[in-house]
């Protein structure tokens, strides 16, 4: 009978290709594993986006009509700029239970390396009154990294069916809340800029 082992270059070479195999799924695994993560931070990126949509959405489409102080006067509150939104709101922008009756500002926090959209709510029932309210106090930061963040108003459709938008809207001049609010901002994402725009209607009737 001929018998025959491995001869040591046979080894060498045998180690080789295992060795070459092993880096090659090495190198595999490793880009899954990036794959993975990259894939689960895009879906953490969006659950943020839908969550801070979602209250945003909540709070513009709650605008309460109720009559609050405001200097001598008692009257709704909405004040609507394009860098920013003031008003009065029966929906929490905050976990908070129980609070009733909040103004709420959604603004930009200033700066592409800091941008972001963030809330701040305070009482309607203030020493200073409402109107001396501006929305600064303790904000917290709702989209990080929201930038471009701007706001327009509309008063609803004309006779032939357009949508005219402003750049801003005040109760006290208008005598009504607008029909709709446009919020519009960029998110970042892994495949670049993702550009956001929402229209989102207003209930609100003043006297309901």
């Amino acid at each position: 009978m001929n018998r025959r082992g491995f001869t040591l270059l046979e080894m060498v070479v045998a180690v080789a290709i295992l060795g070459v195999i092993a880096g090659i799924v090495a190198v595999a695994l490793r880009l899954a594993s990036t794959s993975i993560e990259r894939g689960e931070d895009e879906v953490g990126r969006m659950a943020r986006l839908k969550a801070g949509i979602d209250i945003v959405e909540r709070v513009i489409r709650s605008a309460d009509p109720a009559a609050i102080p405001l200097g001598e006067n008692t009257e709704p509150y909405f004040r609507g700029e394009r860098d920013r939104i003031r008003l009065l709101s029966l929906a929490p922008a905050t976990p908070v239970p129980g609070t009733g009756l909040r103004l709420v500002c959604f603004s930009g926090t200033g700066g592409a390396s800091a941008a972001g959209l963030a809330v701040a709510d305070a009482s309607p029932f203030r020493q200073d009154g409402a109107d001396a309210w501006e929305g600064t106090d303790n904000p917290r930061v709702l989209l990080p990294g929201a930038d471009g963040l701007a706001f327009a108003y509309s008063p609803g459709p004309t006779p032939e069916g357009t949508w005219e938008w402003r750049e801003r809207w005040d109760f006290k001049e208008a005598g009504r809340f607008p029909a709709a609010v446009r919020v519009e901002f960029t998110m970042p994402s892994e495949g670049g800029p993702l550009k956001t725009s929402l229209v989102i209607p207003v209930f609100a009737e003043a006297g309901s």
